[in-house]
């Protein structure tokens, strides 16, 4: 009898632990809520899809969308793992729609909005008139700091059920001796270690939360924290968004020991003469696009750069100043299109934003990684469908291959799949001869053929005689 107690008692358990409810999370996608170009692993919660639907499907915008409308595209899905990947959602922002059972509703059943991710991060200062920004301030130990976070990413974090543990944006600190901080400390009476990492921002505009019993989220006048330079910087580290937007760039700014340290206000830092960035890069342009300092966009892994001069327009596809400029490394190129005709693809780079422009130029590095001796580099062309040839040269001092670019999107780098020979040098032309006769010599006696094979019978026939 016991025995079947303890039986019974473990079956409710197991019973009790398959009927518990299954915990949301960052990953998971009610319908008709944001995702953002470079989500990953992301899961399609009932109702997203119509009943018996396996696709979602983009129509350019102004169309109406009826059961008859003709999409863009559409797309199959996985609802317990979809990817926003770059090639198919970045120039189709804004509703998808479920398909084909959807659309033919009386109202066409919103599967989810496609965005952009944007992210910026500010130095907040608090003072006793209250919070304002920490650009210009004159920042001495002892001030009260924190941070603000501008952001489109908070449909993320208003997930149902998204937990504190979860991953989000990551800021951290960089002090004069080079230690990187993830947490601070704060001004309570008994100091806080304040995490500023996995920050979950629930408005475009939100901050660092501040611990009960204090007023900052780092108090400068701690012992921890001397004088110096100090620098911040920030991740999107959710849902596989880092790659895609990179490093947000902060500022550097020095925490002065006293008040005397400096003559009334934090001198003005020098004007850069080159801005730099890995993955996504902050331009800056007048209104009118005119890029005003020399910048440098590197890729994740160093592989390939963008380089735009001062002076030169970038525009983006409304015509306004390009603010912003990204590169990642894409998968397979096939998904974009047909590999050029007798063309092996090495490597594919997304620029963007995608239909912005440089005028007159900026500059595209590819580093070469193989062997081959010829390399060429396409763009792909969005209205013919295919991809259009780029005049690219190899740089034999750093080995890239480099082209003037007056367009984002997406280029490849290829080898020629069949073989290639280099151009011989031009015969050499020998000089006229001369006016002075010189004797010929006798031709040297040759054997021709018929006489060596006349030899040869020859012999065969001794040999016959002999054997007779």
């Amino acid at each position: 009898m016991r025995i079947q107690l303890i039986i019974f008692l473990c079956f409710i358990g197991l019973l009790g632990i398959c009927t518990m409810p299954v915990c949301a999370s960052v990953a998971d996608v009610p319908q008709g809520s944001t995702v953002f170009v470079g989500e990953e692993g992301l899961v399609l919660q009932p109702g997203v899809l119509a009943l018996n639907d396996t696709q979602v499907a983009w129509y350019p915008s102004g169309t109406a969308v009826t059961g008859t409308s003709v999409p863009e595209i559409t797309i199959t899905v996985i609802p317990s793992s979809f990817d926003v990947t770059p090639v198919q959602f970045e120039s189709r922002t804004g509703a998808w729609y479920s398909y084909p059972n959807g659309v033919a509703e009386a109202k066409p059943h919103l599967a989810f909005l496609v965005d952009q991710p944007e992210a910026k991060v500010k130095l907040w200062v608090y003072t006793p008139e209250g919070g304002r920004d920490g650009t210009d301030y004159k920042t001495i130990r002892g001030v009260k700091l924190g941070f603000r976070m501008e952001s489109n990413l908070y449909p993320i974090f208003n997930r149902p059920g998204v937990s504190a543990g979860e991953p989000g944006i990551d800021i951290y600190v960089v002090a004069p001796e080079g230690i990187t901080y993830s947490s601070l400390y704060d001004d309570a009476a008994t100091p806080h270690s304040v995490l500023i990492t996995d920050q979950h921002p629930q408005t475009s505009i939100a901050y660092v939360p501040v611990e009960s019993g204090a007023t900052c989220v780092w108090y400068t006048g701690n012992t921890e924290y001397g004088a110096g330079e100090y620098t911040y910087y920030a991740y999107v580290d959710v849902n596989g968004l880092k790659n895609v937007v990179g490093k947000i760039q902060g500022d550097t700014f020095t925490l002065l020991a006293t008040a005397t340290d400096s003559a009334g206000t934090t001198p003005t830092p020098e004007a850069p003469t080159l801005i730099t960035g890995i993955g996504t890069v902050t331009l800056d342009v007048t209104t009118g696009g005119i890029v005003q300092t020399d910048t440098l966009l590197r890729d994740q892994d160093g592989m390939a750069y963008v380089s735009v001069e001062k002076g030169t327009r970038a525009l983006n596809e409304k015509a306004q100043a390009l603010t912003s400029l990204s590169m990642i490394m894409v998968g397979d190129p096939q998904n974009i299109g047909a590999f050029p005709e007798g063309q092996n693809p090495l490597i594919t780079y997304r620029i963007s934003q995608e239909g912005s422009t440089f005028s007159p130029s900026a500059e595209l590095g590819i580093l070469i990684s193989d062997d081959s001796l010829f390399h060429n580099m396409y763009w792909w062309n969005e209205q013919t469908g295919k991809w259009s040839a780029v005049d690219a040269e190899t740089d034999n001092n750093d080995g890239y291959l480099k082209a003037a670019i007056t367009k984002t999107g997406f280029y490849l780098m290829t080898y020629p799949s069949g073989p290639v020979t280099e151009p011989t040098a031009e015969p050499t032309i020998l000089p006229e001869p001369t006016a002075t006769a010189v004797p010929t010599p006798p031709p040297t006696p040759t054997q021709s053929p018929v006489g060596f094979l006349g030899i040869v019978a020859g012999c065969a026939a001794c040999a016959l005689l002999k054997k007779r």
